[in-house]
């Protein structure tokens, strides 16, 4: 078992102190106008940036429920790019499975910082199945939990499967009809958990109080 962490402007406005006159001439008058003109501009732009903020978020959001599934990586990688989990796994003697680790894993950790604990077998390290958890912590702040196990397998290649467990604070209602909206649901899994057919990648759907919990599922061989 291991443990391996790795790392793949403000705007505001002061009031001023003005003295009172008892009388305001017509160049005064235009030049407070002008004043009250640009400090309403001002006040006015943090609730457009908001609204522009939030329609760019619902458009990451979406870009993020379309993401291809792991089988779509290419397994094969280059020296360079392997990824330090897939590192430790070789160094372990974990060789039969290191590209469908690198394959697996650098889709579920691309450009984010992320941490995993890895669990290496303890005999016959090349014959048997190595298993990670990673919690990967994207760059708008965001988090998820996942799991990845990989086994060689009797026609000589080696398959793998993930889990990835996130919280998003909407309803599962929502999360179907608008987040994952491309997608189908076929069932319920007994009571409560939704199943939406994504294809390669299945997607449960679990209410946890006000919120919902996320669940993409691939197997890849």
């Amino acid at each position: 078992m291991a443990l391996i962490q790795w790392k793949m402007g403000k705007i505001f406005c002061k009031r001023g102190h003005y003295r009172k006159n008892l009388f305001l001439g017509v160049p005064h008058f235009f030049v407070l106008l002008l004043l009250f003109g640009c400090c309403t501009l001002m006040f006015s732009l943090p609730a457009n940036a908001a609204k522009k903020s939030k329609v760019n978020k619902a458009k990451a959001t979406q870009v993020e429920t379309k993401t291809p599934p792991a089988a779509q990586q290419p397994a094969k990688q280059s020296i360079s790019n392997v990824n330090p989990i897939t590192q430790a796994a070789i160094n372990a003697g974990v060789v039969a499975c290191s590209s469908r680790i690198n394959q697996i894993i650098t889709y579920l950790v691309a450009n984010s910082q992320s941490g995993a604990y890895l669990f290496f077998p303890k005999n016959q390290q090349n014959q048997s199945i190595f298993s990670t958890s990673i919690e990967v912590n994207r760059k708008d702040s965001t988090s998820f939990y996942a799991s990845a196990s990989f086994a060689p397998l009797i026609s000589g290649k080696s398959g793998g499967v993930y889990d990835s467990v996130e919280y998003v604070p909407q309803s599962c209602d929502y999360v179907e009809k608008i987040m994952f909206a491309n997608l189908k649901r076929t069932g319920i899994l007994k009571k409560n958990i939704r199943i939406l057919d994504g294809g390669a990648v299945k997607v449960f759907l679990m209410p946890a109080g006000t919120g919902c919990i996320v669940i993409k599922k691939e197997v890849v061989q």
